[in-house]
């Protein structure tokens, strides 16, 4: 097997600020949201205890697409709306999709949900790697059968104060040019490889620049209206809920993307990276986040195998949250266990890299693949944290990961 092996010295953040990577295109439209709505439910813990739940929907400005057409929206010009309560709150649920007009999902075959990063300027996330891999909600295509819904009697702790962007990638696969046959040309796309009219050498966000194209072949014409569409479920019932974090590790060290050769010998690509741990803390979920071609993506503690999420891959056409050939669910574990200060922490991931058909459930054809993501999103219950000394961490500032020895 193909190996990116590597262990970390030690990584320089700047704690509360988007330090974006040179990989990652700088420009992106911006894009406003209003609120759509919003309904009120009664949640059942555990104990037998309830509390009032409330979902608020939020809709996007109008992306009008061509075919072909990729958006990437700007972060610091993508201005969230979130609930106004008057005070802090506690999110419990968190789910963003691709839809029409009338708030109808449009299935990934026609509008691929690369990635949506949602960012917190006063509370990012405890990884290690900053920038884009700071966010607190996201992430790609499996968005509608892998919410971010965090276990029962647990929330993440926000104010109404809080300040809230995105980074939206979305592309219009419809149209397309085909040279091969269509699965090859929708892979192109969607992994956002080099073609003529693209300023850019190699497969990754160079490539997909916010208004660049994916090549078409002129059979669909004009624009089409979509808009990216979240839903925060949450409650004022502070008291109710213990608080959590979120740690989001990447398997390539930080590279946020990267690139892997075909291999017709050994066709499963492994890329992994391991870290010690220096804080004591309770995993109560773990979720794994791939692209296309991936067989799976494992957690490991000490060695030992804490959590793996196994994609599943949609099995109808045109059917949005099943759509067919392509990743529509990252399963994760609940109450996953203990993390020790000093414990090894490893993340692995394999994908396909032999050519022709990819046996994951893919249905795009294997061999290269460019742009693909390996991560873990992790969330801590904070009563549970502690440092090496064994004393409670009282304020958080996103540099916990800063110092791995």
């Amino acid at each position: 097997m193909m190996r990116m092996i590597g262990v970390s010295l030690g990584v320089s953040l700047v704690s509360g600020h988007l330090m974006m990577g040179d990989s990652i295109p700088m420009g992106g439209r911006p894009v406003t949201f209003e609120s759509v709505g919003s309904s009120s439910q009664l949640r059942k813990l555990d104990d037998g205890t309830s509390f009032e739940a409330t979902t608020e929907t939020f809709r996007s400005s109008v992306f009008s697409l061509h075919a072909g057409e990729v958006a990437f929206s700007n972060p610091y010009k993508t201005v969230l709306q979130f609930p106004k309560t008057g005070g802090d709150y506690m999110i419990t649920k968190f789910q963003g999709e691709v839809v029409d007009a009338n708030g109808v999902s449009v299935p990934l075959d026609e509008v691929y949900l690369h990635h949506w990063l949602i960012f917190n300027e006063q509370k990012p996330n405890l990884g290690v790697c900053g920038g884009y891999l700071k966010y607190n909600f996201g992430i790609g295509a499996e968005s509608r059968g892998t919410p971010v819904e965090y276990p029962s009697g647990y929330g993440w702790r926000a104010s109404s104060s809080d300040t809230w962007g995105m980074n939206l990638h979305i592309l219009r696969t419809q149209g397309l040019k085909v040279t091969t046959n269509h699965s090859q040309a929708v892979k192109q796309c969607i992994e956002c490889w080099p073609d003529t009219g693209k300023s850019c050498s190699t497969a990754g966000f160079d490539c997909c620049q916010d208004g660049s194209y994916c090549p078409v072949d002129g059979s669909v014409t004009g624009t089409r209206d979509y808009y990216f569409q979240y839903k925060v479920e949450y409650t004022t019932s502070i008291t109710s809920l213990a608080e959590v974090h979120a740690i989001v590790l990447d398997a390539s060290n930080c590279q946020v993307e990267t690139n892997i050769k075909q291999n017709d010998l050994d066709p499963w690509s492994v890329t992994e990276y391991s870290w010690k741990s220096p804080v004591t803390a309770n995993v109560v979920l773990a979720i794994g986040h791939l692209h296309n071609g991936a067989k799976n993506v494992t957690l490991y503690v000490n060695d030992k195998e804490m959590c793996t999420t196994t994609p599943r891959y949609g099995t109808e056409v045109g059917v949005a949250g099943n759509e067919k050939g392509y990743l529509v669910e990252a399963p994760g574990c609940v109450d996953a266990g203990a993390v020790k200060a000093g414990d090894k922490i490893t993340v692995r991931s394999h994908y396909w890299v032999r050519s022709g058909t990819d046996p994951t459930g893919s249905g795009l054809p294997g061999g290269f693949h460019g742009g693909v993501m390996s991560y873990f999103y992790l969330v801590v219950d904070k009563g549970s944290l502690l440092d090496r000394e064994g004393n409670a961490f009282e304020d958080f500032r996103g540099d916990i990961f800063a110092s791995l020895v």
